[in-house]
């Protein structure tokens, strides 16, 4: 129904804004990514929309770009995945570490994020997988999964947990290390130890 608003930023809140568009107040719902790139209370502003009707609510959803926006309309193809639960994933992982983490089948990466299990994360990979394309460190395109990268993150969170760290925290501190380094040069041991940099400090 609605494509895009160009309105003036009335309300900014970290995961929604209201926008004036000619004396109409639009409450839109945004994910982080969008709403740190959105201009000071007062400015023109202009998102790209999603508006979707259920029985009892309608939710408008905004975007900064239609790479954000196309990544949630897959995201709410996932069986139990609705809107807000779209936007925290969207949330939770810039979209390049988001798709990797879907095409790669990394469960601790998508369960890091707040509010996703692992059977949410599973079917976000079983269901989209095959439907992303992702761009590697070195420029290629790739959509094939890596079980190799899966264990390899899978076996190290288990041996942070064995040296006494929290589970959510050896998650953060190896999604830190994948984020900086390319994982396809890393097995467990290299993982553990640079992890072992980073967890301090999460």
């Amino acid at each position: 129904m609605y494509s895009f608003l160009t309105g003036v930023l009335a309300a900014k809140n970290p995961t929604s804004v209201t926008i004036d568009v000619n004396g109409i107040g639009f409450e839109v719902i945004v994910p982080l990514s969008t709403s740190h790139k959105l201009p000071a209370v007062g400015q023109k502003v202009k998102l790209l929309t999603h508006h979707i009707v259920r029985e009892d609510h309608e939710f408008l959803c905004g975007f900064g770009t239609e790479e954000e926006r196309s990544l949630f309309k897959l995201l709410m193809s996932v069986a139990g995945i609705g809107p807000k639960m779209a936007v925290t994933i969207l949330s939770g992982l810039g979209i390049g570490d988001l798709k990797r983490a879907i095409v790669e089948g990394s469960i601790p990466m998508l369960t890091a994020i707040s509010g996703i299990g692992r059977k949410t994360a599973e079917r976000l990979i079983v269901e989209l997988r095959e439907k992303l394309v992702v761009e590697t460190r070195s420029g290629e395109k790739v959509g094939a999964v890596s079980s190799q990268n899966e264990a390899l993150i899978e076996d190290s969170v288990r041996a942070l947990v064995s040296l006494g760290y929290t589970k959510q925290s050896a998650k953060a501190a190896i999604q830190k290390v994948l984020q900086s380094s390319s994982s396809s040069r890393l097995d467990t041991e290299s993982l553990i130890r640079e992890s072992l940099k980073q967890i301090q400090y999460v």
